[in-house]
This record gives structure tokens, C-alpha cells and sequence, in this order.
């Protein structure tokens, strides 16, 4: 999309002469983009500048902006400034953990097939006990 023409209007400076201001770098014929830079440099420079005071001080310096495009701009920052800060770690994918001492049904009617066979759960218990003695 092609740019506007700027038009070449000077803002009458509203500001009194005994406030000091921090100037921000005109470039009128700038590439794409370089308007936001020149608001968040601006922002930056002078933190306790209204919105409308830094429009009335950019615009006095060539640069064709409003207070509402700079709270634009300055609520973008203070946004990507919080996203930064609170941006929470990635949760690792959570997979279905079998604990260590559960039964498989594999297992479970290996042990139908002993107890039927040891004849009654009384004696597979006491099977299996003994021969946990002989492996210790």
C-alpha cells in the first residue's frame, strides 16, 4: 500500500520555553516503520509526557503524529513489556504414567492361571513367598 503524501504544515509550539524537552530525530522522508520508532524513542526520552504534550513537541519537529497514535504505540509497549515478563514456561506434553507397581491384564490372568492351578489364592501366596525366600 502506497504512503501519503506528507503535507508541510508547522504546528504552532503550545509548549512554554522553560520546560526542557529531550528532542527526537526528524527524518520526514523515512522508510516504513520509522514513525513507531520515532514515538517509542520519544516515549522513552520523556516518561513524563502526556501523550498530547509528546504529539504537540514531534509534530513541531516534522513528524505528522497524534496523542492517540502515541497511546497506541505506548500501550503496545507496556503489552509486550508485560508478555516478557509473565511469558510462562512451555508445560511439557503429559503422557499417561503407569506406576511402577501396577498390573498389566497380561499379568493379572497369568496370576488366574497359578492360583487355579497352586489350587486357591491361600497357596499361591505361599508359593510365591517361598520362593522370594530362595532368591534373596
Amino acid at each position: 500500500m502506497p504512503r501519503k503524501p506528507k503535507t508541510t504544515e508547522t504546528a504552532p509550539e503550545t509548549a512554554p520555553e522553560a520546560v526542557e524537552t529531550k528532542p527526537v530525530e526528524a527524518a520526514p522522508e523515512a522508510p516504513r516503520g520509522s514513525k513507531t520508532a520515532a514515538i517509542k524513542a520519544a516515549l522513552r526520552a520523556n516518561r513524563d509526557k502526556l501523550p498530547k504534550e509528546l504529539a504537540e513537541l514531534m509534530n513541531a519537529q516534522g513528524w505528522d503524529v497524534t496523542a492517540q497514535r502515541i497511546s497506541v504505540v505506548k500501550s503496545a509497549m507496556k503489552a509486550e513489556k508485560k508478555a516478557k515478563k509473565a511469558a510462562p514456561a512451555p508445560e511439557p506434553e503429559v503422557a499417561f504414567e503407569v506406576p511402577k507397581d501396577a498390573v498389566s491384564i497380561g499379568l493379572l490372568v497369568k496370576a488366574k492361571k497359578l492360583v487355579k492351578e497352586l489350587g486357591g489364592v491361600q497357596e499361591a501366596k505361599a508359593a510365591l513367598n517361598a520362593l522370594a525366600q530362595l532368591l534373596d
